[in-house]
This record gives C-alpha cells, sequence and structure tokens, in this order.
C-alpha cells in the first residue's frame, strides 16, 4: 500500500498533469483553425482561437507554438480587413504553426517553473534568543517580558562571549544593544565581527539613542530592526515574529477568471505553488458569488473571453459598491493601447501582456495584493493595536455565524477587558496606557489561531471570535493567555507594575445569532468583573 503523496508532491502531480492536458488539445485546437482558414466566412474564428493559442501555449512553455500563433494572428486580422494578399500569408501561417506543433522539443514535459516554498509548522516551537545587553537588570527585565510570548533569552554582557557563542550555536535572532560596555558602537562592531561567518540570525539593535547616525551603523552593520530604549515588548515581539516567521500572514487570496479552463486551472497551480490560495473559474455568472465566498484579495481575469469580455466583468463588478476597491489585474495577449486605457478607467491596476511567465505572474500578483491587503488593513484595523476595529470585528462576527450555521460546527465568542485600566492611565500616563494595550493585542494575536479573529472592542476592551471551537476549549486557551499576561511588566515613575484582564465567553447555542452571542459574552464578562477579576467566565 503506496502512502499518500505529500501536499507538494500532489501540486506537482497536478501541475504535470494540467500540461498533459493541454498538449492533449493542441491537435483539436490545429485542426478548428485549419477549418477557420479554409474559406473567408471563418476569419473572425481564426483570429480568436489564434489569439488564445497566443497567451495559452507561451504559459505553458511551447513559445514556438505561441509565436506562430501570434503570426498567424496578424494574418488573420488582414485577411479579416480584406487586405491584398492576406489570404497568402494566412496559409503559410497555419503551415507555419502546424510545424511548430509538431516539433518534439516543444511538446516535451516540463517541469514546475516555481519552486515550492518551505512549509511553516503548524505550532510555535519557542525560539532561542542571544542578547548582547552589559545592564543585567535590563536583561533579565527582558527575558522575562519576551518569555510569555514564546521567546527563551540567553543573554552576554560582552561582544567577545557574544559573538563566540552565536558562532557556536546559531539561534533564530540576536538582540544588540549599540553601546555596550560603556563603548559607544560596540554592539554593530560585534555584528561584523559576524559578517564573515556566513548567514548571521535576524538582529535587531536596541538602543536609548534615535539620532539618526547610530540608526545608520545599525543599519550599515546588518541590523534588520531598530527598537528604542526603554523597548516596547509588544512592539519587539511583533518584530521578532516577522523576523523568525513565527508570524505568519494569512496567504494571499486571489481568483483567477478565464474562459480557457487549463489555463485557468495553471495559474491556479502557479499561485498555490507560490503559497497563495487561489480558485479559478471559467464562467463570469460566478464571479460574484465567489468573490462574496471567497473574500479574494485580487482578481486576476483574461480580458477576450467571448460571452463575457474582462472589461465588461470589470463593469458590472464595479456597480456593487462593496466591490469598488477590489483590485482587478487583466491578462491579455491584445497589443493595443485602447484595451489598456479602457481597463484602467474602469479601476484596473495594470495589465499583463499574455503569454507570461508564470514567475512573473506571481510577482505580480503578490505586489499588488500586498497593496490591496495594506490598504483594506488601515481601513479595518485599530491604528494603535493593530487589531480589527468595532466595527469589522462586528462583521466577522455575523458572518463566522452563517458559517457556523452552515456547517453546522461551533463558535465560541468571547469579550476581554483589562483591569483597574483607568487607574492605570491615571497613575503612569496615557502612552504606558497605550503599551499595556499592544501588550495585550500583540499577546492575543500571537497566542490564539490563524483563523480566529482579535478585534479591539472599544477602550481597553478586546472582542475574540473563536471558530470552530466550543465556550470550554475558548476559555481554556483564553485562561492561559490571562495567565501570561500576568507575568507582563512595565516600568513606570514608581517602579514596575503588572496588569491583569478579566474576560467571559460564550458559546453559539442552537437558536443564538450575533446580537444575542454578543449579549451573552458581555454578561459572563460582567460575571467575571463581580467574582473580583482577573478570571474567566463562561456564559451559563
Amino acid at each position: 500500500m503506496h502512502p499518500d503523496p505529500s501536499p507538494d508532491e500532489a501540486l506537482r502531480r497536478r501541475v504535470q498533469d494540467i500540461r498533459a492536458a493541454f498538449l492533449k488539445t493542441v491537435p483539436e485546437r490545429l485542426a478548428r483553425i485549419e477549418a477557420a482558414a479554409a474559406s473567408r466566412a471563418g476569419a473572425d474564428a481564426l483570429v480568436r482561437e489564434a489569439h488564445t493559442l497566443v497567451g495559452s501555449a507561451g504559459t505553458f512553455g511551447l513559445s514556438g507554438v505561441s509565436e506562430a500563433a501570434r503570426l498567424l494572428e496578424d494574418a488573420a486580422i488582414a485577411w479579416r480587413a480584406g487586405e491584398e494578399g492576406a489570404a497568402q500569408r494566412v496559409a503559410r501561417r497555419v503551415e507555419g504553426l502546424r510545424a511548430a506543433t509538431q516539433l518534439s522539443e516543444s511538446l516535451r514535459p516540463a517541469e514546475a517553473v516555481l519552486p515550492v516554498p518551505t512549509r511553516l509548522p503548524d505550532g510555535r516551537p519557542e525560539a532561542e534568543v542571544y542578547l548582547l545587553e552589559d545592564d543585567g537588570d535590563q536583561a533579565a527585565e527582558l527575558a522575562l517580558q519576551l518569555a510569555p510570548y514564546g521567546y527563551a533569552v540567553s543573554a552576554f554582557a560582552d561582544g567577545a562571549g557574544f559573538v563566540a557563542a552565536v558562532r557556536r550555536d546559531r539561534p533564530d535572532a540576536l538582540l544588540v544593544d549599540v553601546m555596550c560596555g560603556g563603548e559607544l558602537l560596540a554592539g554593530p562592531l560585534a555584528m561584523q565581527a559576524l559578517a564573515g561567518d556566513g548567514p548571521v540570525p535576524p538582529t535587531v539593535f536596541l538602543s536609548a539613542r534615535t539620532d539618526f547616525g547610530a540608526r545608520l551603523e545599525a543599519v550599515r552593520a546588518g541590523g534588520d530592526g531598530y527598537v528604542a530604549k526603554p523597548v516596547d515588548v509588544a512592539a519587539l515581539v511583533g518584530r521578532l515574529d516577522q523576523l523568525t516567521g513565527r508570524e505568519r500572514p494569512e496567504p494571499f487570496r486571489v481568483l483567477v477568471v478565464d474562459d480557457d479552463a487549463l489555463l485557468a486551472a495553471r495559474y491556479e497551480a502557479a499561485l498555490t505553488q507560490a503559497g497563495m490560495q487561489a480558485e479559478a473559474l471559467t464562467d463570469p455568472d460566478q464571479v460574484i458569488p465567489a468573490i462574496r465566498a471567497f473574500n479574494p484579495d485580487l482578481l486576476v481575469t483574461d480580458l477576450h473571453m467571448p460571452r463575457c469580455t474582462g472589461l465588461e466583468l470589470a463593469a458590472v463588478l464595479r456597480q456593487h459598491e462593496g466591490l469598488l476597491a477590489l483590485p482587478i489585474l487583466f491578462l491579455t495577449a491584445d497589443r493595443e493601447g485602447e484595451s489598456r486605457r479602457q481597463a484602467l478607467d474602469l479601476g484596473a491596476d495594470d495589465m499583463l501582456a499574455k503569454p507570461i511567465s508564470l514567475p512573473v505572474l506571481v510577482e505580480q500578483v503578490r505586489a499588488r495584493a500586498t497593496r490591496s491587503r495594506q490598504l483594506r488593513s488601515l481601513m479595518m484595523r485599530d491604528s494603535l493595536t493593530g487589531a480589527l476595529n468595532h466595527g469589522m470585528v462586528l462583521e466577522q462576527l455575523s458572518l463566522e455565524v452563517a458559517r457556523s450555521r452552515r456547517e453546522g460546527t461551533k463558535l465560541a465568542f468571547a469579550m476581554l477587558d483589562i483591569d483597574h485600566f483607568k487607574k492605570v492611565n491615571d497613575s503612569h500616563g496615557h502612552a504606558l496606557g497605550d503599551r499595556v494595550l499592544t501588550s495585550l493585542s500583540r499577546l492575543l494575536q500571537q497566542r490564539l489561531r490563524r483563523t480566529d479573529i482579535v478585534g479591539r472592542y472599544g477602550g481597553e476592551e478586546f472582542a475574540l471570535v473563536l471558530p470552530r471551537t466550543d465556550a470550554a476549549t475558548a476559555a481554556e486557551r483564553i485562561d492561559q493567555i490571562r495567565r501570561d499576561f500576568g507575568l507582563l511588566s512595565w516600568r513606570g515613575a514608581d517602579g514596575p507594575f503588572g496588569s491583569s484582564f478579566s474576560a467571559g465567553v460564550a458559546e453559539l447555542g442552537p437558536q443564538g445569532d450575533a446580537r444575542s452571542l454578543s449579549l451573552a459574552a458581555d454578561q459572563a464578562l460582567y460575571a467575571a468583573k463581580r467574582g473580583g477579576r482577573d478570571r474567566v467566565v463562561v456564559a451559563g
């Protein structure tokens, strides 16, 4: 009995199968072209068939076939317009296309042209961090603050010991004080000593200096980040999560629309290989329902489709207010500038010429999806904490309630409130209060699953939506975060202080809706506060 193939191997096989299926269609496509070229009445069909083959053959690596189809398309356009001698040109170009399809080299199977990225583990193993810091108290405090976020810190007071340890063990990340042992720029000098030993772990410089010169020296020493002292632990953890790969961004979602099913499938597979979530459609009628269900970051569509052109599809989408901001990337073998102008008028992000190399497609899609997500994040997220804003978390709760009803799965909702937060602001100032908020937000976003939703409900309150989770399991996860949050401390004017939070958890009932679920969690939160705070209560 053979074991099931890995996801990566299954994807490679799918790519090969798609290409093999396309190769089988080439003789049929050639037959349609030859039939269309038999009489002047077939000129329109000939232009359409040749145009389609330009893009599809090039995408599947048949560059000779693609170029021959391009020449035939030009001749067919001239024939359709009645130009003298065009019929003879068409005949020669059809013969050239036939010869190109018969070249064994052009039809040889090819490997996938895109590397499959290494998949990150589902868990969040503890990451090892080496710290160069000559102040023992600061080093100990930073190690204590980073521990609840899953970072084990080993501190070194001198550059020589630090460099030797890094050379020996290669930790996941480095934290380096710019000034160590009273020597200006000692940290960057220590990093320069490591430069000749191969790749250096991701490095964040720490410094009480915020001037341009110190930052410039850190950059020249290979720093990947720079955090000013006193250290904002939440900001530092966010940077470390990015640099070590422990913060796994949600894959970009891309919807592909092309009337050529094999070409659409090849684009979908290429984007999937690049770590994105892609769906392919051949019927424009299904695009709007698919957008509602899939919520793509980007739409990639062919410009020329027989029943509904890409331009017409874009015009229909722009009639829907909620789809005005959806980026659209057109693919076309059309070389006319008028099509580009029309596409841009409809709010297209760009137009890429077919045949397009798959690495270029992936690069262009990733760049535009990144910008799309950044813009959406600015509209959807609280600027201080990075959590979803009040309106968006309620919208996501409604969507998850509908999904839970549709799929018959559990759904939990939680309300969190930082205890005595007004006292924190009054005693230590709003700036330090903001750091408490961001620390809790970072801890929630880091420790919960990627499918869980973290929102700032208002003030010091947070809301959590936990799909496919019952109330007891949600309460257990939140209680562990509560205990870890209690280990954090912040340095105020009168010395270090800690904080805590209370939480109420509710589970969607058989007849419940988003409003009743939110109300039940809110009542459980008040029960937690009445019970003495710093606890998690499940709605009865």
